[in-house]
């Protein structure tokens, strides 16, 4: 009994004591719910991070600056704000902590991406500009250069096309080659892309913009057009974060090209007829109503069939983020469909990123890879172009698209030709298909604070494939009758790739008291390998076998080097030394040298050397300053001076290329042997050698009113040596007029100036928080050096007429910018006989007559002798062909501009071009075959004062020449490239849903074009800069309206 009494007592004490330890423990712990509210200049700050040290428990301050946040009472909160120095502050007990955060400078000098490596902004000195995700992420696109439109001064983006997955074509600070490549350098997390990678703006980080050639230096042969360094989101520590986002819109076509309805049409008829032009022209024959009765009733519009209206555009994303202690992870996923606005075209891409970082003592070791599915269906080439030529008076398309009746215009009839172009065009399936994938690792290791390795290896394979099937397509004349059409055919195109590269990069950095030296060494090496291969066959035996032993007829196919297929292998090589140095963050000096060899040149030019060197100084930080600073917050004047390359060439260029496609057969028939045949199908050029783009670069950067007004300025020069221009060579070498009529020598010199201005500003009073910017900039471009008796070079861009070499409208021409227009100028039309008779006296060859257009001589003769040409020969031909303005715009501005009040929020963007032309093909196409909508007020005896041309029915004549300034538009516009409403719910809701975010938003994107251009859209980019402001047709830009959500857990 004692014993027992003894063990209860001990157990009794025992429990007793635990409890006192533990409510000891829990009264030092105790938790506790804190709450206040965070200001910054006599203003609250919404948005400020509160975490509890130490954790991953934290919250965010809403509107009114106000927090709430559980912690144990001996916990420390830390509270940090962009713009602001952090503070620590020890709960001790306390359950409301009101806290002031203190301007900070240095905090608002963010870090940007140089290239291996960041940099405080301060210390930047050459011209770097930074774009944050939430920028990007209020466009709509599938690729990042879209998304960057408008948002920096100096890059200038245009839409290539509307099409559904269409990249977008970006120049940074001008043309940087004319044979070579024009784009930009892609690089992300470390790894060089030579294309778009077609990232999802969701998976973005932050983009940096290295624009002059010293920032861009570092990357040498690849450096020449620009660099454009992409930061993806990382993990970071702390428990699961889930996010998600998603919008579904609808889009629409805003203008259009108009034709004539049947009315017009045949009110034009009529016309022609009493200006004595033949009612019989391309062989469109005026039928009596006897023979063709509907041709009277018809009312035909073939957009009705191509256009799309209210296709829908929808983006969908979800990201999961965390890590611990030591290691980080996120992976994101993105699926993006569009449909296109013209029939039969859509794209879809679906995305998925994972990024890791791992991190134990001096060791780090990043990772990442990236899968991407793409499919898409490319619209038909030239369909718009084919429905301009047909009339409104021809026989419609049958309902299933499958067959078509002539109704009685003739089986050689060519608008009806144009018809079943037409049909055919919208039932065939022309898909496409790719698969990328992407992996990188980098491994880095601090000897010690001072000295940092790294090794980053990546990997990337594609595969894709395309499919275009011509069905078989039955026509039939108006007694029912089959009609020829086109041979049908099926074409596959299978492609692969292969990339390595492997980098070592060793840092040092020290400080010697005032004095702060970084060292950057780097080694490279890439390769790259690609290989294609095309087949063909046509007769498809039925439409709904779509391989190519599914059809019966003749075979194409090959691969290696020619017109079927092609291999290439091509290797780069590169070393980089960097030194950057700064006393007490105020004087700033950086220099580098890269040394390129890559696969692409022959012996003796396979090594290029590219140097560079700036300098920055932080005015600001002078004494004799601090009387001004409380106005005058910052100042930084900076300098730069840089070289890069250009390797942007075909492989085996220095070599002549023999392809095995010119097979022969021997012998009469009935005796014949079929023999292989190979050929030349062009010249080598074994000296061929690097482009090289020196560049001088002077701005400042200024930050005013404690900081809320910021301007940015660069004025710069860029001169282009040894770029590759076509030399034609001469008939005596027996060459001939193909393609093997000329070469490509380092013969030409070329010039970029120009300035750039970015303005930035943002407030707060009371609940209202708003910033805006304005970016401008200004590019003059000029050839100032060609060949020999090559002065001027046609680029294959004509827009209509029978005789293309005629035709071609923009050129390369010493003395102007790339893609200038050379065009014959005309005045009017003309419109009474005294002006006729004063025509023909000044051009008596011209065949001029009542209506047709004033064309006027080029001034080539002096008869004065004053030194300055003041006539003509009198004879109006190609030759009068003189320069008329350039499809590139002479200056470009974008405005930003976004306001919060309270759980609302608005943005908008608006992107201006001016002092740019365009050549108007649509409408050139349509006048051409007499369908255009003009064609109704022309000049005729009853419309005397009309300035329309008449229309004649020749294909050559002059009124419908696409060769003239008569199609020459001003291609000034502004547009409203997007703007967004949103609503977060409050804290208390979001709590109840178990939410950290949940914001709702509708926007607009290009609503609004305010713009003189008659044509579709103005923003036309097409594939390069020798067709931009060249309308053939191009696939319209749409405007969209969209609604989403965003969701963070």
């Amino acid at each position: 009994m004692k014993f027992n009494l003894l063990v209860n007592w001990k157990l009794k004490t025992f429990l007793l004591a635990i409890m006192l330890v533990f409510g000891f423990s829990t009264m030092q712990a105790q938790t506790v719910t804190v709450k206040g509210t965070v200001t910054g200049e006599d203003q609250p700050l919404p948005g400020v991070s509160v975490l509890v040290k130490g954790t991953s428990n934290g919250t965010v301050t809403d509107f009114d600056g106000n927090y709430e946040i559980k912690a144990k009472s001996t916990d420390v909160l830390l509270f940090s704000y962009i713009g602001f120095a952090a503070r620590e502050i020890k709960i001790n007990g306390k359950t409301t902590l009101n806290v002031v955060l203190k301007t900070d400078v240095a905090a608002l000098d963010e870090v940007v991406v140089i290239g291996y490596g960041t940099q405080r902004k301060k210390e930047v000195t050459g011209a770097v500009v930074k774009v944050e995700a939430d920028e990007l992420a209020k466009t709509a696109t599938s690729d990042v250069g879209s998304a960057l439109q408008g948002q920096v001064a100096g890059v200038s983006v245009v839409a290539s096309s509307g099409e559904p997955g269409a990249e977008a074509n970006i120049l940074i600070r001008g043309v940087s080659s004319v044979y070579g490549s024009n784009k930009p350098l892609y690089v992300v997390d470390g790894i060089p892309f030579e294309d778009d990678p077609k990232l999802s703006v969701n998976e973005i980080e932050s983009i940096d913009v290295l624009k002059d050639a010293a920032s861009a230096a570092i990357y040498g042969t690849r450096g020449s057009a620009g660099v454009i360094l992409i930061t993806t989101k990382k993990g970071k520590e702390g428990s699961l974060k889930v996010s998600a986002n998603g919008y579904y819109g609808v889009q629409n076509i805003t203008s259009s090209t108009y034709l004539l309805n049947r009315e017009d049409k045949i009110y034009l008829h009529f016309l022609m007829a009493a200006n004595d032009s033949s009612p019989t022209y391309y062989g469109n024959t005026w039928h009596s109503a006897e023979q063709n009765p509907t041709q009277l009733t018809n009312d035909t519009n073939l957009m009705n069939y191509i256009l799309n209206d209210g296709a829908p555009v929808e983006n969908y994303n979800l990201m999961l983020s965390g890590g611990k202690a030591g290691l980080t992870y996120s992976v994101a996923g993105n699926f993006f469909k569009q449909e296109g606005t013209v029939l039969n075209s859509n794209y879809e891409r679906f995305n998925v990123r994972a990024n890791t970082r791992m991190k134990k003592d001096n060791w780090t070791i990043d990772s990442g890879i990236s899968f991407r599915v793409e499919d898409r269906k490319y619209a038909p080439w030239g369909i718009l172009r084919d429905a301009y030529r047909y009339s409104a008076l021809q026989t419609d398309l049958s309902e299933s698209l499958e067959d078509i009746a002539d109704a009685g215009n003739g089986a050689t009839d060519s608008a009806f030709n144009n018809l079943s172009n037409v049909g055919r065009k919208l039932i065939q399936n022309d898909t496409g298909t790719g698969h990328f994938f992407d992996g990188r690792i980098s491994i880095a290791y601090e000897v010690n604070p001072n000295l940092r390795l790294t090794t980053r290896a990546s990997a990337g394979w594609t595969d894709g494939g395309r499919i275009t099937i011509n069905p078989e397509f039955v026509a039939y004349d108006w007694e029912g009758d089959p009609i020829p059409t086109e041979q049908s055919k099926i074409y596959n195109q299978s492609t692969t790739s292969e990339k390595y590269s492997w980098e070592n990069i060793i840092n040092w950095k020290k400080s010697f008291g005032d004095h702060n030296v970084n060292l950057t060494g780097v080694y490279s090496a890439e390769k790259y390998s690609y290989s294609s291969f095309y087949g063909a066959k046509f007769d498809i035996f039925n439409n709904d076998i779509t391989t190519l032993n599914g059809a019966t007829g003749d075979a194409q196919a090959g691969s290696g080097t020619g017109q079927w297929g092609q291999d290439r292998v091509n290797t780069l090589i590169g070393m980089l030394a960097r030194l950057q140095y700064n006393y007490k963050g105020k004087y700033l000096l950086s220099a580098s040298v890269r040394r390129d060899g890559s696969s692409r040149f022959g012996d003796g030019n396979k090594w290029g050397n590219f140097p560079s060197f700036s300098a920055g100084w932080n005015v600001s930080d002078e004494p004799f300053w601090e009387p001004i600073k409380n106005v005058v917050s910052s100042f930084k004047l900076r300098g730069s001076y840089g070289t890069t390359g250009n390797q942007g060439i075909e492989d085996y260029f220095y070599s002549s290329t023999i392809v095995l496609e010119h097979d022969y057969v021997f012998g009469a028939e009935g005796n014949q042997t079929y023999n292989l045949g190979a050929t030349q199908i062009d010249y080598a050029n074994e000296l061929v050698k690097w482009e090289t783009s020196i560049s001088q670069n002077v701005g400042f950067d200024l930050s005013l009113l404690n900081n809320s007004l910021t301007i940015s300025g660069d004025l710069y020069s860029t001169e282009k040596e040894d770029m590759l221009f076509s030399v034609f060579l001469p008939p005596s070498t027996g060459v001939g007029l193909g393609n093997n009529s000329d070469i490509v020598l380092n013969v030409g010199n070329m010039e970029n100036k120009g300035m750039e201005l970015a303005v930035n500003y943002k407030d707060r009073k009371g609940k209202v928080k708003w910033n805006a910017g304005l970016n401008f900039s200004k590019n003059t471009n000029e050839v100032t050096k060609m060949s020999g008796t090559n002065d001027i070079i046609y680029f294959d861009s004509e827009i209509s007429g029978h005789n293309n070499d005629q035709d071609d409208v923009s050129v390369l021409a010493e003395g102007y910018g790339v893609g200038s227009f050379f065009l014959i100028k005309t005045d009017g039309v003309i419109q009474t006989q005294e002006e006729l008779d004063s025509y023909l006296a000044e051009y008596p060859t011209s065949g001029a007559a009542l209506g047709d257009l004033r064309l006027l001589d080029a001034l080539t003769e002096d008869t004065d002798g004053d030194g300055v040409a003041d006539a003509g020969d009198g004879v109006i031909d190609i030759n009068d062909r003189q320069y008329m303005g350039s499809g590139t715009p002479e200056w470009e501005l974008g405005f930003n501009a976004s306001v919060r009040y309270s759980n609302f929020d608005l943005s908008a963007q608006v992107f201006g071009a001016f002092g740019g032309k365009i050549m108007n093909g649509s409408k050139a196409y349509a006048y051409q075959y007499g369908n255009h909508q003009d064609f109704a007020y022309q000049w005729s005896p009853q419309n005397p004062t009309s300035e329309i041309p008449v229309f004649r029915g020749i294909a050559t004549h002059n009124n419908v020449r696409g060769r003239n300034d008569y199609y020459m538009e001003d291609g000034d516009y502004v547009r409203l490239r997007n703007i967004t409403l949103g609503y977060s719910l409050p804290k208390k809701v979001l709590e109840k849903l178990s939410l950290s975010k949940l914001r709702l938003y509708v926007a607009g994107q290009n609503l609004i074009t305010i713009t003189d251009y008659t044509g579709y859209d103005p923003e036309v980019g097409n594939n390069g800069f020798s067709t931009r402001g060249i309308d053939k047709g191009t696939y319209p830009v749409t405007s969209q309206v969209r609604a989403g959500v965003q969701l963070e857990f």
